[in-house]
């Protein structure tokens, strides 16, 4: 069984086409859930805030017209608009679309999604006092950092005011970080009070690193996610995640058509699973924990 918490796209499927129709969703819902999906988020990116909403919403009604995805579809991850517009930070994130955080802002696309956002990813460093870390977290929607360069104690603030894990740790920063304080390292220090998802298909992170990466972490803390885009179980080509035109090449690897920053995954979590069996032959992700235990743990599929 696999759970998936960010999803963004799949099959030649973008969660976040504006012309989505619910034919396409069901194809591409039917084909994960042929790869071993049990549960799995789509996932809608930074945009202008009336187009997540609309983007959330339609998703909504898609599953409210046909309740056979509900046991599939265990909720929505909205990643942004509240992260970093530092370069490499941001990631392929359109940087004109990205806000610092406000209460408004988070109820609006609350509203859109009508109880089914589970996961929202925010930069700690672009809420004020937390206030929107704290609101999320009583409203019983697990927060998670990424594409954040906080430092250390706006880490630890963030955690007393409900923050749960960290988004693909590892990517979404800098090419270039200090060789101390940089934030793979706070985050690492931090690995006891977070749950941290990872990218496992050896382009996001070698395979090396990722094994190292559980070393430190340790089973019970990991959750392993494709963040995968239309691409994943296509050919290679070009493909589109919410408008941006993204290349994937020969080797899976995902760049935005004008630069060289990943843009989400080619590949499926059951292909990440396939490859970390060959490549990591007795390495902890080979376990079902950290495939859908430590997420159902943290999420629970609704009843």
């Amino acid at each position: 069984m696999l759970y998936d918490i960010q999803v963004n796209g799949a099959f030649g499927v973008d969660f976040n086409d504006d012309a989505l129709t619910l034919d396409a969703f069901q194809f591409a819902c039917s084909h994960m859930q042929a790869t071993g999906v049990k549960h799995f988020f789509p996932t809608i990116i930074t945009a202008p805030v009336a187009i997540m909403g609309a983007r959330i919403q339609k998703i909504v009604d898609f599953l409210e017209s046909d309740a056979s995805l509900r046991s599939l579809v265990a909720g929505l991850h909205v990643e942004g608009p509240f992260l970093s517009s530092i370069a490499g930070y941001r990631g392929t994130h359109p940087e004109n679309a990205i806000l610092v955080a406000e209460l408004g802002i988070a109820q609006r696309l609350l509203d859109s999604g009508n109880g089914l956002i589970r996961l929202v990813t925010l930069a700690p460093e672009m809420d004020p006092g937390f206030h929107v870390t704290s609101f999320l977290a009583q409203q019983g929607i697990v927060v998670f950092a990424g594409h954040t360069d906080a430092s250390m104690d706006c880490l630890l603030g963030a955690i007393d005011h409900g923050l749960r894990g960290f988004t693909h740790l590892g990517n979404g920063c800098s090419l270039q970080i200090h060789r101390h304080d940089n934030i793979i390292s706070r985050v690492l220090s931090l690995r006891t009070q977070l749950y941290v998802s990872l990218i496992a298909d050896g382009v996001h992170l070698p395979f090396w690193l990722l094994r190292l990466f559980f070393d430190i972490i340790g089973n019970e803390r990991v959750i392993l996610t494709s963040d995968s885009m239309s691409a994943a179980g296509m050919p290679p080509g070009e493909y589109c995640i919410g408008g941006q035109p993204i290349i994937v090449d020969a080797d899976r690897r995902t760049r935005h058509r004008d630069h060289n920053y990943l843009a989400g995954s080619a590949s499926t979590l059951a292909e990440m699973q396939s490859k970390c069996r060959h490549w990591l032959p007795e390495s902890p992700c080979q376990e079902e924990q950290v495939f859908w235990k430590n997420a159902f743990s943290l999420f629970k599929p609704n009843d």
